[in-house]
């Protein structure tokens, strides 16, 4: 009776079709950076408007550098390349754009099988139907972004349509990485975020590198900063008595920064500061909520008054309505000759994620 089962079990595992045998080996776990995303479309697709389209969405400027970088970086292949090198499918994101009116295009095929068939008949009569999102389809951990359209046209009518929520999409999926990024070890600066906490009311799980610079009780300031190789980032709280909304402005919170870089941000050369560029480049402001509460972000440039030095900063006034004050953090960056996109985004996460203590 053993000897037969074993034989039925064997009969039963060579029979299979080759898409059961795949389906039966465990996934990889997905794998990549930050940003990085798969653009997944026929080459002549790429090639045309469809392709000058992506670049446009996905590779805008990120907001806002002292040089331009892009949102997200962005790699083509087509469904050819996939089969050829076969790591590839083993990336994080992907983006697979295709024209449904294509039935012999290899990525329109893909598509098909992905959605199914009564999806893939929709898509071709409706225009509004010009997205769907997937997971894990080569990988654990994978995002796969589906946008399609009738046609070159319709193709970029639908990227335009669906980009924003496609990046929000794909920054959800990085938090993870951007996490790791942050908190390699998943530990903080149990000392320094416990001296933030009781002075200004807010828990922003510090990252163990991050130092404290320096803290001036009486002017109610604490200055963290962490140099990780050619580039520095650095945080700045404060608190002050909420009085009237106009402190929630933005020229208010321009001078909340000015105030502080005067006094304490200085190079080695003498009578330079820390100030607020507003003259070629937008400060961009932005409503925002921070554990629930009203926050007002701004982003913009700093340079250094008297010298050459400068970089992006992102900065939060938060109103604790309960304690009637406004927490005023600020981080911002310096590294000359070095993207530095993603080491905003890993400071934007800190305050975003910042809790206010009850």
């Amino acid at each position: 009776m053993r000897q037969l089962i074993v034989v039925l079990l064997l009969t039963f595992m060579f029979s299979c079709s080759e898409e059961v045998r795949t389906n039966l080996t465990p996934k990889p776990n997905a794998f990549g950076t930050l940003n990085d995303v798969v653009i997944i479309a026929d080459k002549n697709l790429s090639e045309s408007i469809v392709g000058d389209s992506i670049s446009y969405f996905f590779e805008s400027a990120y907001p806002i550098m002292p040089a331009p970088e892009p949102y997200f970086d962005i790699r083509f292949f087509t469904p050819e390349d996939l089969e050829a090198k076969k790591t590839i499918k083993e990336l994080r994101t992907f983006v697979i754009v295709a024209d449904v009116n294509n039935e012999s295009s290899p990525t329109t095929q893909m598509l098909r099988k992905d959605i199914g068939e009564e999806k893939f008949l929709r898509a071709k009569s409706i225009d509004e139907y010009n997205s769907s999102v997937g997971i894990d389809k080569w990988a654990n951990g994978q995002l796969i972004v589906y946008i399609f359209g009738r046609g070159v046209n319709g193709v970029c009518n639908s990227l335009r349509e669906n980009y924003p929520a496609i990046a929000a999409r794909i920054n959800k999926h990085d938090d993870t990485q951007l996490y790791a990024n942050i908190y390699p070890l998943k530990k903080l600066n149990y000392e320094a975020n416990d001296e933030v906490k009781q002075l200004f009311g807010i828990d922003l799980s510090i990252p163990p590198e991050f130092k404290k610079a320096t803290t001036v009780d009486n002017d109610n300031i604490i200055w963290l900063k962490r140099d990780i190789k050619t580039v520095e980032q650095d945080i700045v709280v404060r608190k002050f008595p909420y009085r009237s909304q106009s402190q929630m402005s933005k020229d208010s919170i321009i001078a909340m920064r000015n105030e502080y870089g005067r006094k304490y941000i200085q190079s080695t050369q003498e009578g330079s500061y820390m100030r607020t560029h507003e003259e070629f480049l937008p400060v961009y402001e932005y409503s925002a909520k921070v554990d629930g509460a009203y926050a007002i972000e701004l982003r913009g440039t700093w340079e250094m008054e008297n010298d050459f030095m400068g970089g992006p900063f992102v900065t939060f006034a938060i109103l604790n309505a309960p304690k009637n004050e406004i927490i005023f953090v600020d981080a911002f960056v310096y590294g000359p000759g070095k993207d530095k996109r993603d080491f905003v985004q890993q400071l934007v996460y800190i305050l975003k994620n910042a809790k206010l203590m009850k």
